[in-house]
């Protein structure tokens, strides 16, 4: 079914020590994250499909970001488990995340010149894709030795 799809993506750098170096508490703090002017904001609409196949939801659509072009997303989860989210690019640039409230899971980002592990703590996910076509991911991802990033992810689909 096709859909109209909007997402808001929303970065902080995180000041302070690396997330492997801090305990799981750090995350319910706020203030670690300099919400002033390093915070970058993306919003993006386009056009992509939802469906539901083999008790998972699916929403799929072709990055529009420059540098992006080539790249097909795809979000999933089962209809059971609305809670676990995976995310996976394909194309020039390729990726698989995979977030779990309140869990650390270790992912591949692939930039085409070389793949590397990132680690994603996913904070809240709230998944009301299925009824009123909403989804919001507050997460931490950290490459090793850089610091680590507070994004939160919103999408909004229509169907059309």
């Amino acid at each position: 079914m096709n859909a109209k799809i909007k997402i808001t993506t929303s970065q902080v750098e995180y000041k302070g020590k690396s997330i492997f170096e801090r305990a799981a508490e750090e995350l319910l703090i706020t203030e670690t994250f300099d919400s002033g002017s390093g915070e970058d904001t993306i919003e993006t609409s386009l056009y992509g499909n939802i469906a539901c196949k083999n008790g998972s939801f699916i929403v799929k659509y072709e990055e529009e970001a420059e540098g992006m072009g080539g790249v097909f997303t795809e979000i999933k989860f089962d209809m059971e488990k609305p809670k676990e989210i995976s995310i996976s690019r394909t194309g020039a640039l390729e990726s698989y995340m995979y977030f779990e409230e309140g869990k650390r899971h270790i992912c591949v980002y692939n930039t085409g010149i070389m793949p590397f592990e990132i680690c994603i703590y996913s904070k809240t996910v709230d998944n009301q894709l299925m009824t009123n076509g909403y989804l919001e991911l507050v997460y931490l991802v950290e490459i090793k030795g850089a610091c680590a990033q507070k994004t939160v992810f919103k999408m909004e689909v229509e169907r059309i």
